[in-house]
């Protein structure tokens, strides 16, 4: 490793490291400050399919930002332990999306008074997407050249594969979806002047701007 590469790496390293305890920080107040109306609105009722994948994804990027932090700081003879927490990372990373997606999917639904032809629509969507983009990450991962870290602990990874954007633009185009059914529903119900439809929307595309951000 060449001196300039080392000081890149380290570098970002670094900011990862304060990026993701910051992230942490953040949500662990940002958990104190709603835990009792979760309480009172999610685990005093009944269980149901909303309430699963509102714990998902409340839950599991916390679960993420740990593997980052332990991948950061993991000893330097485990690159072993370095691929296995790389590949639970794609999984937690997955269901955290999958939990704020299904989300959407059912506010969606109930937009349309529960009509099963959106649903069968953003289903079958869903359904592909999740196919193409399982066999999108198990190439990815297979071409991907994890390295322990020079510099201390921790692993990294200076491949850039161009096919590790094609899942996110999946998720982009699944998201486009969700935005236009939901504007159509917004233009249906516009003359009646529902606000509670125009701050759905707003909150769609505010969703799908952090996105495209990331």
């Amino acid at each position: 490793m060449d001196l300039q590469t080392f000081i890149d790496l380290s570098t970002s390293i670094q900011y990862q490291d304060y990026f993701f305890v910051s992230l942490a920080v953040s949500w662990v107040y940002d958990c104190f400050l709603t835990l009792d109306r979760e309480i009172s609105s999610i685990h005093s009722s009944p269980w149901k399919i909303g309430s699963i994948l509102y714990v998902m994804t409340r839950y599991m990027p916390a679960f993420v930002l740990c593997i980052h932090l332990c991948m950061n700081y993991l000893p330097n003879e485990n690159i072993v332990t370095c691929k296995l927490l790389h590949s639970i990372w794609f999984l937690a990373a997955a269901l955290c999306i999958a939990g704020a997606e299904g989300i959407f999917v059912l506010r969606t639904y109930a937009l349309w008074g529960n009509k099963k032809f959106i649903l069968s629509i953003m289903l079958s969507t869903v359904l592909c997407f999740a196919i193409l983009d399982v066999i999108m990450t198990m190439t990815i991962s297979r071409r991907l050249d994890l390295h322990l870290s020079d510099i201390g602990d921790g692993c990294y990874s200076l491949s850039r594969d161009t096919m590790s954007a094609y899942p996110w633009t999946l998720l982009v185009a699944f998201e486009l979806e969700i935005i236009a059914l939901t504007m159509i529903r917004v233009y249906r119900e516009y003359r009646r002047g529902c606000p509670l439809l125009e701050i759905l929307l707003q909150h769609n595309i505010f969703y799908f701007g952090t996105g495209i951000g990331k």
